[in-house]
């Protein structure tokens, strides 16, 4: 049965995620912080009892390779990572509940980067520790789930992103899932170690060079302190240099990496990237009004920041807290936007924009020429009808989520402008971005349960893509 598949791979997914528990624990208890070692010991008992019990229960199941079981395990797998990932919160501050603890865990595993316990726990540097890695964690599963799961599916056109990872036809779907991973780790963990190292010798201590390092390449955007500002130029320059690695292709770096060879050709959506992030910096450097050095640099940043969906600060505020209604716009756009398809960003990647882009060029060509025929080719490569379809059900399963979103909590008692805000950050998956859209937000602290379901929701569809959450609805899928 591929339940028992769906079992085994789920168990595995949270033993791995529940032993990565034990760098904080021991942490914990070298710093003497007793209460918190406690709730890691405890989240690892419930972690391991739990995930081990599927491992061990459904370890000789078939290896089917079916679409229902592609389709609901990036579903499944993150409901209970997000599980397992806001366990420790629920053992440290068990009145908060459950409810706050699963989305906590759903913040950290989707990079999204924003907390419902803001401040009460910035003093545990064990537990700052866990959300670094906890989020270093998902970005990871979710560059290699898009290059396996959702290209096997097709998924918004992803399979117009040509890999450069050594793997044959014959490996799709769940050994590719395994064999993506076991190659991209290592230059994962290799950028990840480049950036502390540069941190370190920009004068940061190791701990906070290690919690922001693995906060920069995962895009998630929080700072060893809980907050999102990162002060100084040089570690803002770092900091700037390896999101955009993170946002880009991780196998593209692994292909550069393996053949030694740095000037290889820029892809469409690398370019297109480059564009964007140039375009807003140029946008905003004239709609600010501060020097010129200090603007340059501030637009620098703050688009990187938007188009990374990592939401860095570089004042002593909030991300873009009081902006200019034009300079919200254009982040709002960039956020929207996100990175590739294979990076560790939000929103819906580059590569659509793109094809988008072709559409549009492509309906004012006919204009012009009524009975021209144009084939759209992406890298070399015809764009079919089927990729175009999923690329437009991508973008309309987004919009649509999004007005449900809004709408659900705006019945929930939230002000509008504030449901907007709190809807499309989680979609995008960048938190601070709450604070671009509405000045007046008060952060994510204090929300009711049914707030942080909706928004778990939100966050997961973000994760997955909008047009994997909506096959669930569809009648076919579950007929076989």
């Amino acid at each position: 049965m591929w339940t028992s598949r769906l079992f085994f791979l789920v168990g595995c997914w949270i033993v791995i995620l529940t032993l990565l528990q034990l760098v904080p624990f021991f942490t914990a208890l070298a710093l003497e912080e007793g209460v918190a070692a406690s709730s890691f010991f405890a989240s690892m008992s419930v972690g391991l009892l739990v995930g081990g019990s599927l491992y061990m229960g459904f370890r000789s199941s078939e290896r089917v390779r079916i679409r229902k079981l592609t389709i609901l395990l990036p579903l499944v797998g993150g409901v209970a990572l997000a599980f397992a990932a806001g366990l420790p919160f629920f053992f440290l501050l068990p009145d908060a509940g459950l409810i706050t603890a699963f989305y906590e865990g759903m913040s950290l595993i989707t990079t999204t980067g924003a907390t419902a316990y803001d401040g009460s726990l910035s003093e545990m540097r064990s537990v700052q520790l866990w959300r670094s890695m906890a989020a270093w964690f998902g970005g990871f599963m979710a560059v290699c789930v898009s290059l396996s799961l959702l290209t096997a599916l097709n998924s918004g056109g992803i399979q117009l992103h040509r890999s450069a990872l050594p793997f044959g036809d014959s490996e799709k779907g769940y050994p590719r899932l395994k064999a993506t991973a076991v190659t991209l780790w290592p230059v994962y963990a290799l950028f990840t170690a480049i950036c502390c190292l540069l941190l370190m010798l920009g004068g940061m201590p190791f701990d906070s060079a290690v919690m922001l390092s693995m906060a920069s390449v995962s895009t998630t955007g929080i700072t060893p302190d809980g907050g999102h500002v990162v002060a100084g130029f040089w570690p803002q320059l770092v900091v700037v240099i390896f999101t955009i690695c993170a946002a880009l292709s991780w196998d593209m770096h692994y292909a550069r990496l393996k053949q030694l060879r740095f000037n290889i050709q820029f892809t469409l959506e690398t370019r297109a990237f480059t564009f964007a992030l140039v375009f807003a910096a140029v946008v905003l450097f004239f709609l600010s009004d501060e020097g010129w050095v200090n603007a340059l640099w501030g637009s620098i940043f703050a688009s990187v920041s938007a188009v990374t969906t990592s939401g860095f600060a570089s004042g002593d505020s909030h991300f873009s807290t009081e902006l200019p209604l034009a300079s919200a716009i254009v982040l709002m756009a960039l956020v929207c936007l996100g990175g590739s398809v294979a990076g560790t960003s939000g929103g819906i990647k580059m590569l659509r924009g793109v094809i988008l882009g072709m559409l549009g060029k492509a309906e004012v060509e006919r204009l012009a020429l009524p009975h021209g025929v144009r084939a759209l080719r992406y890298e070399g490569q015809s764009v079919q009808p089927r990729d175009i379809e999923a690329v437009w059900l991508v973008l309309g399963g987004f919009v649509f989520v999004f007005v449900i979103g809004v709408l659900t909590l705006a019945i929930f008692g939230i002000r509008f402008q504030e449901a907007i805000a709190l809807a499309l950050s989680s979609l995008v998956l960048s938190g601070p971005m709450a604070f671009a859209i509405d000045p007046y937000f008060p952060g994510f602290t204090g929300m009711h349960d049914k707030d942080y379901i909706v928004l778990s929701i939100l966050m997961l569809v973000g994760r997955v893509e909008a047009s994997l959450f909506l096959a669930l609805f569809a009648k076919s899928l579950w007929r076989g």
